[in-house]
């Protein structure tokens, strides 16, 4: 699903001589997510189909930002694109807002890739606002930090 979800959304974004994320990468990614689960604040969110085999179609996690003890990060929202403009995202990014203000975090920060378009649209509809602080993801690629107040 995450595959999916950047190959989609990142298209014309990363250089064509780029690695395209792998499963292995992303699923690495998971894990250290989950494994940071260990701190009271954590939170991974998978969002499945109702059925048998309950496909994953989403997921989000929130983790505390080391450089600050009132912050937290909203990391890795991904939708599968077949479920796109269904409500799953914003239904996962309200679910993990909630669990920060409940574990009293006050503010929120979420990195985006500069050209992702419609990732910075959504975010900004969500409330989120850019910051003057920017980072590079990959050589050419720059990520833009977003805060919200929680």
């Amino acid at each position: 699903m995450w595959c999916r979800a950047a190959l989609i959304a990142y298209d014309g974004i990363f250089p064509d001589d780029a690695p395209p994320p792998s499963v292995e990468l992303l699923t690495e990614r998971a894990r250290q997510a989950i494994a940071a689960q260990g701190h009271h604040d954590a939170l991974v969110l998978v969002a499945c189909l109702p059925g048998p085999d309950r496909p994953v179609v989403g997921t989000v996690a929130v983790v505390h930002d080391p450089s600050e003890s009132i912050r937290a990060q909203l990391l890795r929202l991904y939708v599968d694109p077949g479920h796109w403009g269904r409500g799953i995202g914003r239904r996962l990014h309200d679910e993990a807002l909630d669990h920060l203000r409940a574990a009293g975090f006050r503010v929120a920060v979420a990195w985006v890739l500069e050209r992702n378009l419609r990732a910075r649209a959504i975010s900004e509809r969500w409330g989120w606002r850019p910051t003057p602080a920017v980072s590079t993801a990959y050589p050419g690629v720059r990520e833009v930090c977003y805060l919200l107040t929680l």
